[in-house]
């Protein structure tokens, strides 16, 4: 099948000019079942006078084999990325900390580290702070023997 006889099907609806109900409800990325189903298709619709070369099949899964790769090291990073924020948020614990907000500045011993939506933050006084609005890291003077 070739792009004229595509273009001159008549259908109002082809790859060309799709129906706009039906790409507002696409995915955003592929997937390994995508990838499939397009190689599937590209393997039962190619001429059989003039079939794909192995070159070609392979190099589109060596592509797609380091893009699945690329995908999982992001992943990997953004877990790994997230463990370090809340593992060097417990460092703030017993120090005293100021805390730039909206109305002024707050100054306060750390007293807790919690999460919340998998982010970690920090209690001073009454109030829970994002680690990243700290302007300022003061040790604690250690109590006198």
């Amino acid at each position: 099948m070739d792009i004229s006889s595509i273009l001159s099907s008549g259908s109002k609806t082809n790859f060309l000019n799709p129906d706009p109900a039906a790409r507002s409800t696409g995915k955003q990325a592929l997937d390994v079942n995508d990838f499939l189903k397009l190689i599937t298709v590209q393997l039962t619709s190619q001429d059989p006078m003039k079939p794909m070369e192995d070159t070609q099949f392979i190099s589109q899964m060596a592509n797609f084999t380091s893009l699945e790769q690329m995908r999982s090291l992001s992943q990997n990073f953004a877990a790994f990325s997230s463990e370090q924020r809340i593992s060097s948020a417990q460092n703030y614990l017993g120090k005293t900390v100021t805390v730039s907000t909206d109305v002024g500045d707050v100054t306060g011993q750390v007293t807790a580290v919690t999460l919340a939506d998998g982010s970690p933050r920090i209690t001073v006084g009454a109030g829970i702070y994002k680690p990243s609005a700290i302007t300022k890291i003061t040790a604690t003077a250690p109590p006198a023997i």
